[in-house]
């Protein structure tokens, strides 16, 4: 039993840091991930990395080329498209119910966690800036009590990580006066879930010219080679 412990421990473990590394931008669209730099890098086995791999190309996060290979998918625009247009849907729905839920001491944390993101801005730490934008978001749509839905908003960041490199490049569409945070938290403090979805779609908004502008830029760069990924099994993840 100890042992089934310490292997589903060791795989979350995994788990949690692939996802965490993606959703901070650390590894570019098109870039291979090498089984065992990852595990040194962990300090575990290959084989804990290897079944949260398999687990994360099963979330289309990852992709597997090949027997032994696996990337990080680069999007095309149309799939960005489709994968904006769900973030749309489902990031204002899950804040428009969450402003039905949301209490003062909740607004208080995500107030922050804001606080905790813009001062990482200021101090340049971009990947740490990403991370917590993410806990923002995140925390806001706990408050949805959505479950189901929020496992699937998480399943889109992950994809999404890998282009928030754009952000560091490329300048933010659509400067307001006030990032789109704060109306969050005001139509949460409010309950006024209109708010609340108006601020989540700013933010979206907000985000997808420059990443536009870097899909835009790798296409007419290197046009994109189709490539059919396989699907083995995770053991065959080397």
């Amino acid at each position: 039993m100890e042992d089934i412990l310490t292997r589903d421990s060791l795989n979350a473990q995994a788990y949690s840091r692939l996802c965490r590394d993606l959703k901070a931008g650390r590894f570019a669209p098109g870039e291979k991930l090498k089984l065992r730099d990852l595990a040194a890098e962990m300090g575990i086995s290959p084989t804990p990395v290897r079944e949260a791999l398999a687990r994360l190309i099963s979330e289309q996060a990852l992709e597997q080329v090949g027997h032994h290979s696996v990337r990080v998918p680069v999007m095309s625009e149309e799939r960005f498209a489709e994968v904006r247009e769900l973030r749309l849907m489902l990031e204002g729905q899950a804040a428009a119910r969450a402003a039905q839920h949301a209490g003062s001491d909740d607004v208080k944390k995500l107030e922050a966690i804001h606080d905790r993101m813009a001062a990482l801005r200021e101090a340049g730490d971009t990947a740490g800036e990403l991370l917590e934008s993410e806990r923002f978001h995140m925390a806001v749509y706990a408050l949805a009590r959505m479950p189901v839905l929020q496992r699937i908003v998480e399943s889109l960041w992950l994809q999404c990580g890998p282009l928030m490199k754009a952000l560091q490049t490329h300048v933010l569409g659509q400067p307001r006066k006030q990032h789109p945070h704060h109306m969050v938290m005001r139509g949460l403090r409010k309950r006024d879930a209109e708010v609340a979805r108006r601020g989540i779609h700013d933010e979206i908004e907000r985000t997808s010219a420059p990443i536009l502008a870097y899909l835009r830029e790798r296409s007419a760069e290197a046009p994109a080679q189709i490539v059919k990924p396989a699907r083995p099994a995770a053991r065959q993840i080397a």
